[in-house]
């Protein structure tokens, strides 16, 4: 037996196998939340230049001259539809009226029909509030007061438009110098509500996922721990009929022919579970070469933590004991005795905490001789000193 204690490493690869897992999928689970909280928070943008209705005030008019003027030539309303969509209704009545006065100026009142068309449509589509017209359509024919054809062109797109109603204009402004007189109080529009906010920050949204998913982790280690704490055997009372105080535990193993990878170890533990070494049985010598393997020779040992101390006593047949070879490599060990296996023999080791009185309950040879191991069982006593 190596004079190195062994851990049990069962649990702690146990452990650390559901840490990784718990650990991916957590993580997992948080970046996928904070994607999609970021992703709704801040939603893709147009990143290939500005929206028409970004651009200044003369490169916005370009933009929608072009767009009613594409519209005459290839008369697709849903189109110009799309083209205009990001301006307000009535920058869009605002610029349908001075095209089609623009045309009717210059002699085409085709375009300028088509245009009208174009506006009714739009109307149609869009839902246009007839105010809205009504207040667009005044300006125009205030703009255009002094310009006949212009004029008339207006009151053409405003009788499409409100279906014969033509907006009177608003009163030529007085000469510069005289007061105006004040017009007629009219009642206040009562305030709009303020507008609902548009829902909590992505911040927040990440902090209440991260302490639902803080209270997922504790709830999972809380029922681990009840989990294994049910899985935990109980201690069972030491029946002690020898003399001295009883036994802290007892262990028993059994060895069969054909268990190749027989190393059975309990773990010593204090009422709190505090970890104080191993004791057990596990092969230490076999024929090379044999299937199933051929024990001579079983290392029954103690770990003790507390002493940093490693004992073995090997249980050896009576063809390993008397092996020279066999027995010197036992005995090369200083922590280690040579154990010739007979049944109902005793024989104990101690620390200078711990002593083990262990017994050979049961054993038998293979066929052929006292060569190999068909079966050995050994009991152990573990006393603490």
């Amino acid at each position: 037996m190596s004079e190195s204690p062994r851990p049990p490493m069962e649990a702690v690869r146990r452990s650390l196998f559901v840490g990784i897992l718990i650990g991916l999928v957590l993580g997992a689970i948080v970046g996928i939340l904070m994607a999609t909280v970021y992703v709704w928070q801040n939603p893709p943008v147009y990143e290939g230049g500005a929206y028409p209705s970004e651009l200044t005030d003369a490169y916005q008019k370009h933009y929608l001259a072009m767009v009613v003027d594409s519209y005459i030539v290839n008369q697709e309303p849903g189109v110009a539809k799309e083209r205009l969509k990001t301006f307000d209704s009535r920058t869009q009545i605002l610029v349908l009226g001075e095209r089609s006065a623009a045309y009717v100026a210059a002699g085409r009142g085709a375009e300028a029909q088509a245009i009208n068309s174009l506006a009714t449509n739009l109307k149609s589509i869009e839902g246009w509030n007839e105010e809205t017209i009504k207040d667009v359509v005044g300006e125009l024919a205030a703009k255009y007061q002094n310009d006949p054809a212009r004029a008339q062109a207006i009151g053409t797109f405003s009788a499409q438009m409100l279906g014969g109603l033509v907006p009177e204009a608003p009163p030529a402004q007085p000469p510069a110098g005289e007061a105006a007189e004040p017009a007629p109080a009219e009642p206040a529009a009562p305030a709009a509500p303020p507008a609902a906010a548009g829902g909590y920050s992505w911040v927040t949204y990440l902090l209440c996922c991260l302490l639902f998913l803080v209270l997922l982790a504790i709830m999972y280690i809380i029922g681990r721990r009840r989990f294994e704490a049910r899985r935990r055997p109980t201690k069972q009372d030491i029946v002690w009929e020898g003399e001295g105080p009883a036994p802290i535990k007892v262990w028993s193993g059994t060895y069969t022919l054909g268990q190749d990878m027989y190393d059975e170890f309990a773990t010593i533990e204090t009422d709190d579970d505090d970890f104080l070494g191993e004791f057990g049985m596990g092969i230490l010598e076999a024929i090379p070469n044999t299937s199933p393997k051929q024990v001579v020779a079983f290392d029954v040992g103690l770990f003790d933590k507390t002493d940093i101390t490693t004992l073995s006593r090997a249980v050896m047949s009576e063809y390993a004991y008397n092996d020279e070879t066999i027995r010197a490599k036992i005995e090369a060990n200083p922590q280690a005795e040579a154990i010739l296996a007979e049944p109902g023999k005793k024989f104990s080791f101690e620390t200078s905490a711990l002593r083990v009185d262990a017994t050979i309950d049961d054993m038998a040879y293979a066929e052929g001789g006292n060569t190999y191991f068909e079966k050995l069982t050994v009991s152990l006593n573990l006393f603490l000193k």
